[in-house]
């Protein structure tokens, strides 16, 4: 009898990498739907509705609900209590006894998820709430974060993470001497549609680097924008094209750019589509990335993938992720971040060299290898 898995589908385009990554699983999961196992889809939105329609994937409706402080740590002090409890008020677990799933996998890691009476498999893609935690839009969600993946750490059966830092980081955080899941790291790869889009030409300046981030604190526009500010001393026709949705750091980087003069030099787009921002690669010069979160990041892997050179911040498992196809620099030092891009800008044969090595890096971790290791674990876990 083929055994069934389900999938927590909840996240939404606007999520960006999280969203990303569900796309990945799924995307390898649907070509062995009925070979190896069986896929139910648990659909919180309109589109994996749409997606599940399109790629012919069975699926049923169902909204995650909120569940108190309380709930969480009950279901973390009396696990065997909470499986009973759950069985007969729970919703979702009256759905993966109905439909005999074995394997539940979460696709979002901010959702908390009861003691169901199935294996859990959820990604954890970062802990910056420890590792970072200064930041605005930290500070306020950190006791928040620190009960959901306590939870996590405790119900979860199988954590992916993305990186042998992302590994070391949850061990390091939330292993204790019972309870601990299995840790595998299954990195990002660039999504398929990356190279499947066509461009959509946008009006952009003839030469320019590119960063495309939401502007939050962290992404670190701050100083990219001083690095600016320092390099059009040396080079008045530096440009850099911002594109992203709005967030706690936009005004301040609108008013850095007004007091220091760099109308002409820098440019919001704001949201752009997924086209345009395949075109951005294409046409930019490098790609530079100050942000200080990590272990990783999908934009370089999307650089690498179009033969954009990239120039990132040498936080956390940026270095394992770029290797020597990238330019990494300390984005806490403007200067330091400014001579990287200075490098690039002026050398046509340090752009060739690092686009041909950016090829090379996509592709020692292929979609194939993270579709064969992806289902090596699951199949591991319907044994």
């Amino acid at each position: 009898m083929v055994k069934k898995i389900a999938v927590l589908l909840t996240s939404v385009p606007q999520f960006g990498g999280e969203h990303q990554y569900l796309v990945l699983l799924m995307e390898a999961i649907k070509k062995c739907d009925g070979r190896y196992f069986e896929v139910l889809g648990i659909s919180g939105n309109k589109f994996w509705n749409d997606w599940c329609k399109k790629n012919n994937i069975n699926y049923i409706k169902y909204q995650v609900d909120y569940k108190p402080e309380m709930v969480i740590q009950n279901n973390m002090r009396y696990p065997l209590g909470a499986v009973v409890y759950n069985i007969l008020f729970d919703n979702l677990s009256r759905i993966i006894i109905r439909n005999r799933v074995k394997l539940l996998i979460c696709g979002q890691q901010g959702i908390f998820l009861p003691k169901l009476p199935c294996k859990v498999l959820r990604p954890v893609h970062d802990l910056m709430h420890r590792y970072e935690p200064n930041f605005p839009e930290i500070k306020s969600t950190i006791k928040e974060r620190e009960i959901l993946f306590s939870s996590v750490a405790r119900l979860a059966d199988i954590i992916l993470v993305d990186s042998e830092l992302g590994k070391q980081q949850f061990v390091e955080s939330y292993y204790c001497k019972r309870g601990n899941p299995k840790v595998e790291i299954l990195p990002f790869v660039v999504p398929s549609h990356i190279n499947k889009l066509k461009e959509e030409y946008i009006e952009t300046p003839d030469k320019y680097i590119f960063y495309p981030a939401q502007f939050w604190e962290h992404k670190n526009h701050v100083n990219l924008i001083k690095a600016i500010a320092l390099l059009k001393e040396r080079e008045p026709d530096i440009k850099l094209v911002l594109v992203g949705s709005e967030k706690n750091s936009m005004q301040r980087v609108k008013k850095m750019i007004a007091e220091r003069k760099l109308e002409n030099n820098v440019f919001i787009f704001g949201f752009v589509s997924d086209e345009q921002i395949t075109y951005l690669y294409k046409h930019a010069v490098a790609l530079v990335m100050p942000s200080y979160f990590g272990p990783t990041n999908i934009p370089p892997l999307e650089a690498m993938s179009l033969g954009c050179p990239t120039i990132v911040s040498d936080k956390y498992a940026m270095k394992e992720q770029v290797g020597d196809a990238g330019l990494f620099f300390n984005p806490d030092i403007p200067e330091e971040i400014g001579e990287s891009i200075l490098r690039v800008w002026n050398s046509e044969k340090l752009r060739e060299q690092m686009k041909q090595r950016g090829y090379q890096k996509i592709q020692s971790w292929t979609q194939n290898d993270f579709k064969s290791k992806f289902i090596k674990i699951i199949l591991r876990e319907l044994q």
